[in-house]
């Protein structure tokens, strides 16, 4: 039998263990909530893309997206509030119709299996997004400060570490679909190496595309 997740694009890709907070006010999404709150398992799938394709059809290209589990709900004077945190991985298989808000037929990814083989460069990981997030505030607000905490438990501080790059969604989205923690991390460091390329070029007063 199909797994069926409804679904919330909120343009951002979601990791596993970061935290969501969102303000709901289209009346689908808000009618997605209300089926919430009853729920004993109060989860929505984040993929970073919407429906593309027919109701029914199988996309090209596989979307990776993140499981948000609800863990509160809030009421201001106009919006619905939530705070969700990101658990497991899935794939959308195909698209279901949109009414009353949209769903998808997902599979779940496998978890990612640690080693400690890789502690080193998961040390290297949290220093280089941490200097990182230093050097790009001289440029603007941003996201996540240096110094947020992350999990002691590896896995989770990986993908903590990887959802706090200040990246587009499309680089982000990328590391998601990582595999297996080298690739993760390796492809994590490379965003970092670029990251401070940029920041380099943008010190030196030139374009980065120079």
């Amino acid at each position: 039998m199909a797994l069926i997740l409804p679904q919330f694009p909120v343009g951002s890709v979601l990791m596993p263990y970061m935290p969501l907070a969102l303000r709901v006010f289209e009346p689908r999404y808000l009618k997605l909530m209300g089926d919430l709150v009853g729920s004993d398992n109060p989860v929505f799938g984040v993929p970073l893309y919407p429906q593309r394709v027919a109701a029914g059809q199988q996309p090209e290209r596989l979307t990776i997206g993140t499981v948000a589990k609800v863990e509160d709900f809030g009421m201001t004077d106009e919006n619905l509030g939530i705070t969700a945190t990101g658990t497991k991985r899935f794939v959308i298989t195909k698209w279901l119709e949109p009414d009353p808000y949209p769903r998808a037929e997902v599979e779940y990814l496998p978890e990612l299996v640690w080693d400690y083989k890789f502690d080193s460069q998961r040390m290297s990981l949290e220093l280089e997004v941490r200097n990182l997030l230093t050097r790009a505030r001289k440029y603007g607000e941003m996201l996540w400060d240096a110094d947020t905490e992350v999990s002691d438990e590896p896995i989770a501080s990986i993908w903590q570490l990887s959802g706090m790059l200040p990246v587009p969604g499309p680089e982000l989205h990328t590391l998601l679909e990582s595999e297996d923690v080298e690739t993760l991390i390796e492809n994590a460091l490379a965003i970092c190496a670029g990251g401070n390329r940029y920041l380099d070029a943008l010190d030196a007063g030139q374009s980065p595309q120079d």
